[in-house]
């Protein structure tokens, strides 16, 4: 027997491991302690798929009852769904913030949010292709009047090192740098 059920309550039961959540009988949308209550029905979630749902007055869950405990196979909230899919697009979207999505078109995958951190302790950022890259300062000063005065100087960029020198007046500078501040956002075009 399967049901729909008002999501009252919902979370990671610490004996299970799995979203339980507590139901009441979809019924007068203010009357949730007169409804009838389901308690600890666990979410069944894909393998690999973990999420904890805004508990609102729209979330709703389809319940399955065989004999012995309900579980939930499906959540959906009435009011935080995304309406403007592209004809063939798959979206993958956070349940508290539906605009930040992954989106797979016909033609391009877009990620879509305000911050994209790489990594779990992520400080790094991602530059686009033409961002500026700082590679040091290489400077040119030479005196008029006086032969064989030109004077080469090298600042690296912050964090760089300094040039080595191989004799006496001579030397390589590579001006091989790094990146510089970059795009506060990942973008694959401008």
């Amino acid at each position: 027997m399967s049901f729909h059920q008002k999501v009252v309550r919902a979370a990671y039961g610490a004996v299970s491991k799995l979203l339980e959540l507590q139901l009441r009988g979809v019924g007068d949308e203010a009357d949730d302690d007169e409804a009838a209550p389901t308690d600890r029905a666990a979410l069944l979630q894909p393998m690999g798929v973990a999420v904890l749902p805004i508990v609102a007055r729209t979330l709703r869950a389809d319940v399955e009852q065989d004999g012995g405990e309900p579980y939930v196979k499906r959540l959906w909230d009435k009011a935080r769904t995304p309406t403007d899919l592209e004809s063939g697009e798959t979206r993958l979207y956070a349940v508290g913030a539906i605009a930040t999505a992954l989106r797979l078109l016909t033609g391009a995958a877009v990620l879509e949010a305000p911050s994209i951190k790489l990594g779990a302790a992520a400080t790094k950022k991602v530059n686009r292709e033409g961002d500026p890259v700082d590679c040091g300062t290489l400077t040119f000063a030479f005196t008029p009047g006086m032969a064989a005065a030109l004077s080469i100087t090298y600042t690296p960029p912050a964090g760089g090192g300094a040039p080595t020198v191989l004799a006496a007046g001579s030397g390589d500078i590579s001006l091989i740098g790094r990146t510089g501040a970059g795009s506060s956002k990942v973008l694959a075009e401008d």
